[in-house]
């Protein structure tokens, strides 16, 4: 593995700067370390389709992830004067304040290889659906982060609405069904996901 060992000065534009490092090496580089801080963040949470943007002084608590001839990911994890700390995915618009100092190793034609479950999807997943519906959009977004199946059904008139409405019972959306029983909409598929009973009610 070689090491590269880089000063980003005021002003300088975190995401865009490594990826412009390496994007003409046919090489992956790995972000060992990373000591600095910033002025502005900009960071995309989990299941949201929005960076959050934050500016003031941040420091940086972590920043890792790999960097590709045709693609990178980058997370990075950031504290205010309050010790408060914000994290997520490293977007385009994040300055550095002062200094950041940046610890990379790079493995040359390093290839990358993917493991997929072969663990069937016993239960079964309907999802009903509203164009344009950030709730959708989210609800999709965390079945497919745990790798499930599901069947989504995109409602488009009054008739499909109040069809699937006389099902549930509620009129919001999305209205997700495992094994034809009704679990709720986003809020109540988030809940399961954190305290571990989604994974059972599907497998």
């Amino acid at each position: 593995m070689e090491h590269f060992f880089y000063n980003f000065s005021t002003g300088v534009d975190v995401y865009n700067s490594l990826n412009e490092l390496h994007k003409q090496h046919n090489s992956t580089a790995f972000l060992i370390s990373a000591v600095g801080d910033l002025s502005k963040v900009s960071l995309k949470c989990p299941l949201n389709d929005k960076p959050v943007i934050l500016e003031k002084k941040l420091e940086i608590i972590t920043l890792s992830g790999y960097i590709m001839s045709t693609e990178s990911h980058l997370h990075i994890s950031v504290s205010d004067e309050n010790c408060s700390v914000f994290g997520g995915h490293l977007h385009s618009g994040t300055m550095v304040l002062k200094s950041l100092d940046i610890l990379i190793g790079v493995i040359p034609n390093i290839k990358k290889t993917s493991f997929v479950s072969s663990k069937p999807n016993p239960a079964n997943v309907d999802i009903y659906i509203l164009p344009d519906c950030p709730w959708s959009k989210r609800a999709l977004k965390l079945l497919e982060s745990f790798n499930i199946k599901y069947n989504s059904y995109l409602i488009t008139n009054d008739e499909e609405f109040k069809k699937i409405s006389n099902k549930s019972s509620i009129s919001t959306f999305p209205q997700i069904f495992i094994n034809n029983r009704f679990i709720g909409g986003y809020s109540e598929l988030s809940n399961l996901s954190v305290n571990g009973d989604l994974i059972k009610l599907i497998y």
